[in-house]
Parts: C-alpha cells; structure tokens; sequence
C-alpha cells in the first residue's frame, strides 16, 4: 500500500511540475528609452511560434512553456531583446532601447520618403524624443550640438530671438547662407513659429545630390519639418509643461568703484597722464567703500514656462491630431518677455480605399517685448561710482542732474553720454514690440489607381503678418532727457503659396525595383511692408497716436513679388534586393528675380551605394552588422537676390528747377541684366556602418563643394556714379569631414548607458573674387586662399615695457601701448601697398565642432546631458571694442583686466591712458568654448501606480538645467556670438521643474 502512495504522489507530482511548464501565464509592460507604454512590440517565445503584442497601453500577457522560458522582444527601430523568465517572472517592465541603425527608419527626402538603408545621398534625422528632450524654446535650438555638419548660432541672448543655421560653411559672399525651411510641404517657413513638441523629425539634407530636388531653393541645405500625425489606436491625451527660473550667469566682471576710480586717476598718473574728474556725490560713494553693479540693478530672475496639450488617435480609415501650446519666455533683462501661443491640427482618412486626402494647420501668435536697446549697454558703461536715486547726489546744480520717478537721471555724474540704465528700461520709456502672427497650411488628396502608382496633389500656403513698434521717451538716452518722445512703426504682410503635384511609381522586378518621382511645382511669393517715423509726440502714446506728432521724419511702402516655376524628377534603381543602388535626380528652375534669358536653368545630381554587408563574404559576419559606401555628385543652384535686382530703380532726389525747389528721380544703381544662378557642385563620399549586432554604428561623410558665379556686391569706381553692383563673379570652396557615432554601451535589464557623439570639420576658402584676377579686396575683408569672414589686422606681440623704451620709440610707441608684429623688419608698421603689416589672423567660421549626448536609464529613472563645442572661432571682440575695454578712459566703466602699470609690467593688456594706435590688435580673442548644454534628471511612475491606480498611461516627473556650464577665454557676453552688449541680454541658466502624463 505504501509503494503504491508513493508510485501516486511521485506520479501527480511530475504532473503538476510539467503542468506549470505548460501554461504558465508572464505579463507586463513594454517601454521606449522616454518610459513610453510601445504598442505593437512583438513578443515572442524564442524556439517557438507562440507570441502575442503589446496593446495600446503596451501592456501584454502570454503563456509560456518550459521551466526556463524566454521571451524575445521586438519592435521596429528598436534592439531585439531577450529576457528569460522563471515562474518567479511574472510581471515584467521592459524597456527598449532604440537601434542606432535604424536601417528600416523612414526618412524624409523632399517629394517622398525612403528607407534609411535605401539612401544614396547625405542625410541627418532627428527624432522628437530628442528635439523635445532639452525644452527648446525654438525647433533650431534643439538641433544645436546634435548633426554633423550644422551648426547653429545664436544671434542674441534675448526672448524670442531667432537662430542662424549653417550646413557645410559659408557658400554666399553678400547674400542668404540659411537653408529652406520645409514645414509640412511649406517651402519657405519660419522654424520660430513652429513648436518644438508639436515636431516628429527635422530631416536635414545636405549633400547636392539629396537637395537638387529642391533646385534653386537648397542650394545651402534643406531642413525638412514633419509635424506629429494621428496613429491607429485609441484616443490619448497628453500634457507635457514645466516651470523655471531664468537666471543670469557668467557675467563678464566689469571694474567696482574702487578699481575704476584706481584706474581712471592713479594708473593714469602712473603713466604720465593727468586723472579723471569726479563728482562730489563720486567721492562720496568713493569714501564709503560703496558702489552700483547698474547690472545687476537692470537684470532679474525671470519665469520661464511651457504648456503643452495634444489629443491623438485614429482608426482604419481616419487618423487625427490636434495640440495647444503656450510658452512664456521672461528676460532676464528686466521689461522683457517672448509670449507665443500655438495651434496645430491634422487629420488624415481614406474616402475610399484608393482615395486618401488629409491637412495640417498650425497657427502660431506671439509677442516679442525688447524693451530698450540701449539698457544693457547703457548698464554696462555707466561708471559704478555714480548713485540711483536723485536725493543721494549732494549738488545737483554741480552735474545739472534731473530727477524722474525718485532716480537720478544722470546718476550724479558729470557726463551726458549714459543714461540712467533702470530709467532707460523702464517700459514707460522705451518700448520696442514685435506682434506676429503666422498661419501655415497644407492639404492634399493622394489617388492610387494601379499597385505602385500614387498621383498626388498638395497646396500649401502661408500668411505671415507682423507689426514692429517702438517707442523712445523723453527719458531715454536718444531723446537725451529733453527731447518729446518720438516713435516708428512697421507692418508687413507675407503670403506665399506652393502647388506641387507629384506622380509615384514603385514596381520590384525579380531583383530589381525601382521608385520613380516626377514633379511639378508652382510657387509664389507676395511681401507688403509700410512704414511711419515720427517725432515731437505730445504725451506718451506709444505708437498708437502719431497723427499728433508734430513732425513726420518719413513715411514709406513697399511691394515685393516673386515667382518660381519648377518640374522635376528622380528615379531610384535598385538591384539584387537593393544590394546596389542608383538615383538620378534633375530639375528644371525658373526664377522670376533673375536677368532675361538666365532665369531658367537645369541641375542634376547622381548618387550610387553599395551595401557590402549584404555580399555574401559579410553576410555571416559576426562583427559587421551594416556596411554600406555612397558616393554623389549633384548641381544646385542659388537666386538669393532680391526680386526686381535686374532691373534699374529710380529713386527720389531734389533738384532746382530755376529758383523753385523741386523733386525728380534718378538710378538708385546700375544692374546687370544677364545677372544668372550662382551654382553650387558637390562631390560626396559616404560610409555607414555598423558593429557587434548594431551596438556601434557611424556615418562617415567626406565632401567637395565649390560654388561658382557668386552672386556679388562687385565694388565699382564711384566716378561711375555708383560704389557697387550685383553681378555673378568670383567663386568659394567648402570640404570637408563629418563623423557621427551611436553606441550603445550597456544594455541592460534595468539599466542602459547610450551614447551618441558627432564632429564636423569644414575647410572654407575663397578660390576667386572680381573678374580681373583679383586676389584680395582688402575694403570687402576677401582674399584669395582664405575663408570667408577673416580677420585681417596688425598681429598683436604683447605689451610694450619698460626695459623697451627705445625700441617702441623707433616705431612711435611707449611702454604700455600694444605691440605689433612689424612683419617685414623695416622698421615701421604700415598698411602701405607692398610694405603692409597686416596679416590674416583668424576667421570666424570655426575649425571643427562637436557634440555628445548621453543617456541613462535605471529601472524607472532617466538622465540625459547634451555638451557640444566649437573650436577655432576668432572674434574681434565687440564688447572689448564698444567702450568696455577702453580701461582708464574715465568716462565708461570696463572690463575688470589685468592692465599694465609700471609695477605691474603684464602683456595681457595696455596700460590706461597711453596712446595706442594699434589697440585693435588686442581685440581679435579666440571664442573657442564647451557648453554644457543641459542635464536632464526623470522619473517615471511603475505602470502599476500610474495605470491602475491613476487611470494614466505614464506619468513623468522631470528636472532640469540648461546651460549649467560653460568653459571659454573670451572676455565678453557669449562667446557663441560676438556681443557688443546693445540689444542684447545676458546669458542665463534656466533651472525647470517638468511634468508628462498621457491619459
């Protein structure tokens, strides 16, 4: 009996075991590297064919078999992962980390699409995870630090200010280098207006043979905006907003009282010079071992805020998405502020199965308030020994200074140059506003009548109105206290449309396939401005009463059209699978701007790859994943004049007409009628490759492009009766390197580490200027066999000492004047033909540029950080040139710097008041700097806590800090632009406090 309960339980024992291994049930939740429920991600137990997908809340549950169970997961653009489970797994949190390949990723391409795998040409994407990831204020900014080969630039550090985009260098000597902006099919667009979380890609062509499809127009590049759209699945609504502080950081320092009264009387005494005066209210600040930092009294912490609401979903036949945005950028110069208020919609369905039709709208409305140009400036020139408020001068009557609301107008210093900086920024007293609004629109309707062919038809439209005001008060330094106020106004009106209609073919033949694409597009543009300046304003009005001015200074309007006409075509072959690839590219452009019989023109471009990896000697490869060479060759070209500069204008001029005045015209210029394209020609050599399971992947790109008959302000002798005239001369060369890299170092089940680097070197150069072998044209700073933009002046050799009196004397100098190289030993510094001293000493296009983003994530936590550089950038210093490194002048504050005296015989800087004719040389500074461009720390809620007990499908919590560090020898504002502090701000770090949550 006992054997037999034995037999028994041994018996229901293996069955329960077995039982288990049969049909135990493993469920979770799948997640992107943003902590993203992923729907759809394949789940898969490996050996098998059981396997189920994530829902929309990317949840899924499965029953495995076996005692020891694995479970693959995959999803397209994302590493395949494999977890083993046990029947202590059953609730698992998976997190995919994105394929640095992304072979199968879908890019952009102007007129189409293709496969990241399939391009022949040079192309960089962005996705939004990481235009989104630092909270740009615009779309360019989250592209700053993040391509090879772009690099982009900030024009002020004020609200709302816009960002220059350099692809490949500088190609034009006097017009546009920035690239077409494509929004959504609409040539032409602002990428300020468009709001960096409404954003999907930013595709970035960038070789001639990707950008001839857009002929004349990408001639400098094409940046390709996609806007979110709808997806299958049920509706989500999303928040994403954050709230911070703005704050001022890396000030330059500028001289307290103490050391500018040092250096305006005892440092010139020093050197044999008589000392500045100062007023009794000076002196008396002076004695009290007190000052004014007039910067800090005209700069804040100011808010910055986002709030952002989207509403997505679809079905099988319609798809749709809809978002709110607000922004709220304060300066931290104080009056200042950037307000922008966004809509944007889409909606795509199919009428019928052969019939799609669908449109995206984006209205964007903002205010841009500057306050005065002149505040920070004026902050920064205004002497620390001065007073704020009118009652702490001790004499007025001695500096005949005024009082407004309570402050000292002239600060109680005897000097009518700077004016109080706060009353200055008072928005009573100036008022500079900007009022935009800009609406974007495209609809299309897409037929497929056969299998492979789609015709579609697209109109795109935009219309731009933007009101510029300001206002300048008796208070401010161009009214000089005494004056009536004074005020201008400017309004313009932007509409442009684009008709594209565009034909498709895709067939595969055996091996072979091919993606044919022939175009038609019409484009037109229509640009009104007017204009009114006034002055002698009875009472403070702004710029909303100038009929009661008592003089009208000018009154002007303007009318621009302009037309381009294009048809082109593109054909991709591909053979053995796409193992070898061809495209050719053409397209015909006509440009109404341009001279008659030069108006139309044709570029081409060819491109081939090869993807070696799918040779059969790699195709078993254990350590190459992907490998593929391209090589391009293209033509494009550049109408960048202004409509109607081929034919001659008549401007108004006085005259006398016996004894009576009277008003004629004449030429405003000469022209030149045959003005034709300035044309671009690339040669383009690319690799792609990828290692160890696409662990390692890079882009490799080496590139020629020289651009001939450049369109050019030629100057002309005056006795023509012009200084200049636009004509096509002379020619400029741009090669170079780009590197980006993507690895993912740890991957892991709860942590992962990615990394992604890339570095750009461009070499600039002018090949040609005039038509007469001209080989430099000193007056337009252009030499032959240098780039663009270089700095042409006496080189600087220190500080002129003591112990070199009588050498400095030869050349007329003293001990503590600048010092220069007098190149040519003769005795003399001269700027004579053939006995000329100066020499190039740098340029400000950078020698390379480099960024590195890296990101973490452990378990629910995420970190990200973005650093980037640019190496190689001379600046001559405007800050250092505008007054604040005039140390000793008396009659400006300066840098704090450490200059010359007898007892301190340093070569950093001249010593305060001695002559120096030369002091430019000491202006010319290296910008070179590292930003730390920001740190990201996140947190994810479990999906338990969000999901079941909230009700959300994520939730994420966030902090920030932008612009924690940066590291630089420049002695100014920013050394990413050269800054002479007028209208301008301050840099700034910007600490953030972020939430996302999906409902």
């Amino acid at each position: 009996m006992n054997k037999i309960k034995l037999v028994l339980s041994t018996f229901f024992l293996i069955l329960s075991f077995t039982s288990w291994a049969q049909s135990t049930t493993v469920s979770g939740v799948v997640l992107d590297n943003n902590n993203t429920p992923l729907a759809g991600v394949n789940v898969l137990q490996k050996a098998t064919t059981n396997g189920v997908v994530t829902d929309f809340d990317g949840k899924f549950s499965i029953d495995v078999s076996g005692q020891h169970a694995t479970l693959v997961f995959s999803y397209l653009g994302f590493l395949a992962q494999e977890i083993e489970v046990d029947g202590t797994q059953t609730n698992l949190r998976i997190q995919m980390v994105e394929d640095a390949a992304l072979l199968d990723e879908v890019v952009i391409i102007g007129y189409g699409q293709a496969k990241k795998s399939d391009l022949t040409g040079a192309v960089a994407s962005l996705k939004s995870s990481d235009i989104a990831r630092a909270n740009p204020v615009s779309a360019a900014q989250g592209i700053q630090g993040q391509m090879a080969g772009v690099n982009i630039i900030k024009r002020n550090n004020r609200p709302g200010s816009g960002l220059d985009i350099r692809i490949r260098g500088l190609s034009s000597i006097d017009f546009s280098n920035e690239p077409l902006i494509v929004i959504d099919g609409i040539q032409g667009a602002d990428l300020n207006t468009v709001n960096p979380s409404d954003i999907e890609t930013i595709d970035i062509l960038k070789d001639a043979s990707s950008t001839a499809i857009y002929g004349s127009r990408g001639a400098n590049g094409v940046v390709i905006v996609t806007t979110k759209r709808g997806t299958k699945g049920k509706m989500s609504l999303t928040y994403n907003g954050y709230s911070g502080l703005k704050m001022p950081s890396y000030l330059p320092e500028m001289q307290n009282a103490q050391q500018f009264y040092r250096a305006s009387t005892f440092a010139r005494e020093q050197n044999g010079y008589a000392a500045k005066t100062f007023t009794s209210t000076e002196m008396e600040v002076l004695a009290s071992g007190s000052g004014v930092d007039w910067v800090d009294e005209v700069t804040r912490s100011a808010l910055q805020t986002s709030h952002n609401v989207s509403l997505s979903g679809g079905s099988d036949n319609v798809n749709y998405y809809f978002s709110l945005g607000y922004l709220n950028e304060g300066g931290t110069l104080k009056d200042t502020d950037f307000k922008r208020y966004t809509i944007n919609g889409g909606l795509d369905g199919n009428i019928v199965e052969q019939v799609k039709v669908g449109f995206t709208m984006n209205y964007t409305n903002s205010l841009i308030n500057l306050g005065s140009r002149e505040s920070l400036r004026g902050a920064y020139r205004a002497r620390p020994t001065g007073v704020i408020y009118f009652d702490e001068i001790l004499n007025p009557s001695e500096n005949n200074d005024v009082e407004h609301d309570g402050y000292a107008v002239w600060m109680g210093i005897n000097d009518k140059q700077v004016l109080n900086p706060i009353v200055e920024a008072d928005r009573r007293n100036f008022q500079l506003e900007t009022l935009s609004s800009d609406f974007r629109g495209n609809a299309y309707i897409e037929v497929t009548p056969l299998e492979g062919l789609s015709l579609k038809s697209s109109l795109s439209a935009r219309k731009y109105d933007a009101r510029d005001g300001m206002y300048r008060g008796t208070f401010t330094k161009d009214q000089r206290a005494s004056l009536p106020p004074r005020a201008n106004s400017s309004n313009q009106i932007l509409t442009n449309y684009t008709f594209d209609n565009i034909i498709n073919y895709q067939k595969t033949f055996g091996k072979s396939s091919i993606n044919a694409t022939v175009a038609q597009s019409a484009f037109k543009e229509r640009v009104e401005v007017m204009g009114l300046d006034v002055e002698n304003l009875p009472y403070d009005s702004s710029w909303y009463a100038v009929n009661t001015a008592g003089t009208i200074n000018s009154v002007n309007s303007n009318l621009t059209e302009r037309t381009i006409s294009s048809y082109m075509g593109r054909l991709v072959y591909g053979f053995n699978d796409n193992r070898y690839l061809l495209t050719v590219t053409g397209r015909w452009d006509g440009a109404s701007q341009l001279g008659d019989g030069n108006k139309w023109d044709f570029f081409p471009s060819a491109a081939l790859a090869w993807k070696i990896s799918d040779e059969n000697f790699l195709k078993d490869n254990g350590t190459i994943s992907n490998m593929k060479i391209r090589v391009s060759y293209g033509t494009v070209g550049n109408s960048a004049v202004d409509p109607y500069s081929t034919l001659t204008r008549l401007l108004q001029t006085p005259y006398a007409f016996g004894e009576t005045p009277a008003y004629g015209f004449a030429p405003a210029s000469l022209v030149d009628k045959d003005l034709g394209w300035e044309k671009s020609k690339e040669l383009n050599l690319g690799l792609d490759l990828a290692l160890f399971n696409n662990r390692i992947s890079s882009t490799i790109e080496v590139y020629n492009r020289e651009t001939v008959d450049l369109i050019y302000r030629e100057r002309i002798p005056t006795s023509q009766g012009f200084g200049e005239f636009i004509t096509n001369v002379g020619s400029v060369s741009n090669k170079g390197i780009e590197v980006a890299l993507n690895t993912r170092n740890i991957v892991k089940d709860k942590f992962t580490w990615s990394t992604s680097v890339n570095f750009a070197k461009n070499i600039n150069e002018v090949l040609s200027i005039g038509n007469n072998g001209i080989l430099e044209d000193i007056g337009s700073n252009l030499f032959v066999g240098q780039p663009l933009n270089s700095n042409y002046f006496y080189e600087f050799d220190g500080i002129w000492q003591l112990d070199e009196a009588e050498e400095a004397a030869v050349y007329g100098q003293l001990p503590g004047s600048v010092k220069v190289v007098d190149q040519n030993q003769d005795g003399k510094i001269s700027s004579a033909p053939g006995e000329d001293d100066r020499v190039i000493l740098g340029s400000e296009q950078p020698d390379w540029t480099m960024g590195i983003t890296n990101k973490f994530t452990f378990g629910n936590i995420d970190l990200s950080f973005l650093a980037y550089t640019v190496q190689g950038v001379q600046f001559r210093n405007n800050f250092l040139s505008g007054t604040m490194g005039e140390v000793g002048n008396g009659r400006y504050n300066a840098l704090n710097l450490n200059y010359w005296t007898p007892d301190n015989p340093t070569n950093d800087y001249f010593g305060a008041g001695i002559p120096n004719p030369y002091r430019q040389a000491i202006q010319y500074q290296d910008a070179s700097f590292i930003r730390i461009s920001d740190i990201t720390l996140g947190y994810t809620l479990p999906t338990e806590l969000s999901s079941d007990v909230l009700g959300l499908q994520n939730l994420r919590i966030y902090a920030q800090v932008i612009n924690p560090f940066i590291f630089h020898d420049f002695d100014g504002i920013d050394p990413e632009f050269n800054s002479s502090a007028y209208n301008d701000d301050v840099s700034s770090t910007t600490i953030l406090l972020g939430v996302k949550c999906t409902f």
